[in-house]
């Protein structure tokens, strides 16, 4: 019996496997192979249904290598501009109903966000927020569609581009639809240019059918019944059609090949790509996807890469530098960088456009001192809260920390720890050196992680942290088999953002003055107690300066560091009494 390669059984059905070209891999993910169910156990049925889906592997491969490496065109000829102009028509309609069906990576994203949101803190409801529950979104199903809110947000996108496009149109602006007309071309095969013979023409009949398109899917959008048929069999491109600088064979695309090129270039699709590419932090594959969020928001979804340019770039800086936006030089700074960061990757990695649009585009941070030690006042100001003074500790819905809020700015003024450090504290972190009890900062657990390999170190706990009850903390958590040493803190990260709206909310609103302050506080203390610098560097995680002999060969003994820890002395400004075993006793 004939079969066909690739073709495999598993159990009782067979299956074809697919071996994705190492040069078009980056295309899939990285994928070097699939295997795809045939949904049969029938063997000459498996035989006949595999050769075709061969076949249209091969034209996608084909398709794609095109794609990537297209053809400059001379001329556009009437029969080209129209399938040109029907190509793009169908990528509108195409990107309408992924939206509609649930498939669009920014509503997906959208919709793990919501649900992961809701994990972390689920008795946090922001009211008028616009945002949708999760219940509001409910699982999608076969056929069942998308959201009540996900349809408004689709009739948005839709009037806006409709409207958009009218806009240029009435100013006769052609050039608006040029990079949307390059893409498709691109995705035949060919570059279009400026000198491009036949151009306007081609983007006349390109406008009308776009604009077409728009109407039809914001018709759709009241509810109206537009007929979409997106799977049109395979049309070649005129033979007459082309005339190219250097010969190269005809290629068949389906009239949808433009649109399906589209969908695996956005922005979003590289992303992924680059998180793939090489290992990233957890903090950096959120920030990055925040920064693409805001770009979206900006500059609207979905973002193709062929279609990104410089003016958007420019749009996206300044936009970022509103005061609406309330973002701090450095914050607006990272969100640009995360995002050009994509498409230096898509430009110098993948190779999927020819340059970045928006290479040498930068947001200025002016260098300023951002932060200084606390005074005695502001010291005392903090701990005669309630909180230290009676372990009036917040529901865990608003700091997200429950005793993790009492303890860490104590640690903090009485080690110069990180937040985050102490954050990510286990039970098995609170041990012992040589006969004294320390905290062991480390990135030895799963969801642990330091700044620099300076970072991990043991740390003398205070005899003051001792005397207040961090140990019998301690060995309590450790009792109850919890693994964090702050079993209510679902996620560290809230802690910086939770202690600065604290630390306003009693009169602290410094701008300069924050947790991380509490580092600068025991430096400037240890300094004036003629602490050695190198002691100071290996009880704060800094890089010790000097020789190398001095880096590796000098090491410190923990007595050394206990004596100069119990130097740390803050007297008045910092009176706490022992509150946990008066608290556990009520």
């Amino acid at each position: 019996m004939a079969t066909v390669e690739g073709l495999n059984r598993r159990g009782a059905r067979y299956y074809l496997l697919v071996v994705i070209p190492k040069d078009l891999q980056p295309s899939y993910e990285g994928t070097p192979k699939k295997n795809i169910s045939l949904g049969t156990s029938d063997k000459a049925e498996a035989v006949r249904k595999g050769l075709h889906l061969r076949a249209q592997w091969m034209d996608e491969f084909e398709a794609k290598r095109k794609a990537l490496n297209p053809q400059k065109l001379e001329n556009i000829t009437p029969e080209l501009a129209q399938a040109l102009a029907e190509a793009g028509r169908r990528g509108v309609l195409k990107r309408d109903q992924d939206m509609r069906d649930g498939k669009d990576g920014a509503f997906k994203a959208l919709r793990k966000g919501i649900r992961e949101a809701e994990e972390r803190l689920p008795r946090i409801r922001i009211p008028n927020s616009g945002w949708p529950t999760s219940e509001e979104l409910p699982e999608l199903i076969p056929l069942g569609g998308i959201s009540e809110w996900e349809a408004g947000v689709v009739s948005e996108i839709n009037t806006s581009r409709l409207e958009e496009a009218r806009k240029n149109i009435a100013r006769g602006n052609l050039l608006y639809f040029l990079p949307l007309l390059q893409w498709d071309a691109q995705a035949m095969g060919f570059t279009v240019t400026l000198e491009t013979e036949g151009l306007k023409e081609a983007l006349q009949a390109y406008t009308k059918s776009y604009l077409r398109a728009l109407q039809d899917v914001t018709q759709k959008d009241s509810g109206e019944l537009i007929s979409i048929d997106s799977h049109l069999p395979i049309t070649s491109v005129p033979k007459a059609a082309t005339r190219l600088s250097t010969e190269a064979p005809t290629v068949a695309v389906t009239a949808g090949a433009a649109a399906g090129a589209s969908e695996e270039q956005t922005l979003r699709d590289i992303h992924a790509l680059w998180l793939k590419a090489s290992p990233k932090t957890h903090d950096t594959a959120q920030a990055s996807s925040r920064a693409l969020n805001l770009a979206e928001e900006c500059l609207g979804i979905p973002l193709y890469i062929q279609q990104v340019t410089r003016a958007q770039g420019n749009t996206f800086k300044a936009w970022l530098q509103e005061p609406a936006r309330g973002f701090s030089p450095k914050t607006a700074k990272n969100q640009l960088m995360y995002v050009n960061s994509l498409l230096r990757f898509a430009c110098v990695e993948l190779e999927a456009i020819q340059r970045n649009p928006w290479h040498g585009l930068a947001i200025e941070v002016p260098k300023t001192v951002t932060r200084r030690p606390w005074k005695d006042e502001e010291l005392h100001q903090l701990f005669k809260q309630p909180l230290f003074q009676a372990y009036e500790v917040p529901p865990e819905d608003r700091s997200g920390g429950g005793p993790a809020a009492y303890w860490l700015p104590i640690i903090g003024i009485y080690t110069g720890a990180r937040i985050g450090e102490l954050a990510q504290l286990r039970v098995s972190d609170i041990t012992e050196e040589d006969g004294i009890p320390v905290i062991r900062i480390t990135d030895e657990g799963e969801d642990q992680k330091v700044k620099t390999n300076a970072s991990r170190r043991y740390i003398p706990i205070h005899s003051e942290l001792i005397r207040l009850g961090l140990l019998e903390y301690a060995e309590e958590i450790r009792k109850a088999s919890q693994e964090s040493l702050w079993p209510h803190l679902r996620n560290p990260n809230v802690m910086s953002a939770w202690f600065g709206r604290y630390r306003k909310s009693v009169g602290l609103d410094d701008k300069w003055l924050d947790f991380h302050s509490f580092r600068h506080t025991v430096r400037t203390r240890l300094a004036k107690a003629q602490v050695q610098e190198k002691i100071q560097d290996a009880i704060t995680g800094h890089e010790t300066g000097g020789s190398t002999g001095r880096k590796v060969y000098t090491h410190l003994d923990m007595h050394d560091l206990k004596e100069a820890i119990e130097k740390l002395s803050y007297g008045t400004p910092l009176e706490l009494p022992k509150v946990l075993v008066q608290k556990s006793a009520n």
